[in-house]
């Protein structure tokens, strides 16, 4: 947090030194502020940009173990804030905190971490759990692996999709997602012009071929998969295929909404016939999934992906009942250093939504909310 609060009052004096001129020379591409090095962007426009984040949105962005997924903004849109600026922030942090000896990416692939971790911080997921672990046993026990791992985790709002992802980035990289062996791609922020979509080709190549270069395992992480453009899919099936120019074990993870329907219809039919959801097995899944995206057509990223066989392992991840909404709060208290009983974990889940009208048994936005009704208890 020190280091975040320097970086947040250098980021202020920069924005208040700037003078006219300067935004000027950045914005027309002089003094270094042009395109030539391949960012995503130019401009001290993203740095005044910037001076809009709360304190709270950028304590997530440096920090996100101390952040709540509740914190973000919904589909992490940050309000008023263009993607340009958050680009320009990832980049300058990344500068800022790297000490000079600091190398590319150092990569732990701790398997029993990563189970360790999944077993105790995810709740309700065993199908999730048990396909991830075997995954990644598999792929980095391979000394030659012949293509990249690809996944695609697919589920409901604040089921673990984006913790299981952050939980592999802090067992299989030193430093978690601040290794910079990791891409996350956010289509809201990276992707979110149409008419942009020729340089975002450029960009994402060039991002994807970069970073696969100087890193011996890239991560790649694809969030609202199911927004990105069919378009993009040009730049990333060379580094998911095997091809001669691949010369890394790349680890690609896709999420996505894609699918939940269908996953919580299985679920909520073992319920009704009184069979136990840990029963769910992934061919219970497999199909109901697959169909469901396929129901999406072509105009659908992940749909080119499946069709032509490049998805390695499809994640479905169940939808919470309110006992594994209580142990999202009790993790929550616990990490907030504060006291809870069992009372105060049946208080906060009965101000959530739950979910079918008559049988109220999945919370409607998984475990999303609860931080938040924990700071109206306190």
């Amino acid at each position: 947090m020190a280091r975040a609060s320097l970086l947040y009052l250098g980021l202020v004096l920069c924005v208040h030194t700037l003078t006219a001129q300067d935004v000027g020379q950045i914005r027309t591409g002089q003094e270094g502020g042009g395109q030539e090095d391949g960012e995503w962007f130019t401009g001290a426009h993203g740095v005044q940009d910037l001076a809009q984040l709360s304190w709270d949105y950028l304590q997530c962005w440096f920090s996100p173990e101390e952040c709540e997924e509740s914190e973000r903004p919904a589909d992490w849109g940050w309000p008023t804030v263009s993607w340009e600026s958050l680009r320009f922030l990832s980049d300058w942090y990344s500068r800022v905190s790297e000490s000079g000896d600091y190398a590319y990416g150092r990569i732990s692939n701790n398997l029993t971490g990563l189970q360790w971790d999944l077993s105790r911080r995810v709740h309700g997921q065993h199908l999730a759990k048990d396909l991830i672990v075997t995954s990644f046993q598999d792929f980095l026990e391979d000394s030659e692996p012949k293509k990249p791992l690809i996944l695609s985790f697919h589920g409901w709002t604040g089921t673990g999709k984006n913790l299981v992802a952050r939980i592999i980035a802090e067992n299989l990289y030193e430093d978690g997602q601040r290794n910079r062996c990791i891409r996350i791609f956010f289509p809201q922020l990276h992707f979110p012009h149409a008419s942009h979509l020729e340089v975002y080709k450029v960009q994402l190549e060039k991002q994807l071929r970069d970073i696969s270069l100087r890193c011996s395992q890239p991560l790649f992480i694809f969030d609202d998969a199911d927004k990105i453009p069919v378009a993009l899919l040009t730049s990333i099936i060379p580094y998911i295929t095997q091809s001669e120019t691949q010369q890394t074990p790349s680890i690609f993870i896709f999420l996505s909404g894609l699918g939940s329907t269908a996953i919580n219809e299985v679920a909520l039919t073992f319920w009704r016939a009184g069979r136990h959801r840990e029963e769910i097995t992934a061919d219970d899944l497999d199909r109901p999934l697959k169909a469901s995206i396929r129901d999406q057509g072509d105009s659908v990223l992940l749909w080119h992906l499946m069709t032509e066989d490049l998805v390695d392992v499809f994640v479905p991840f169940l939808p919470l009942e309110r006992a594994h909404v209580k142990l999202c709060a009790r993790d929550s208290f616990v990490a907030r250093g504060l006291p809870y009983t069992e009372t105060a974990l049946d208080v906060l889940t009965k101000g959530l939504l739950f979910v079918p009208k008559e049988e109220k048994l999945f919370s409607a936005h998984g475990c999303k909310l609860v931080a938040q009704r924990i700071n109206f208890l306190q």
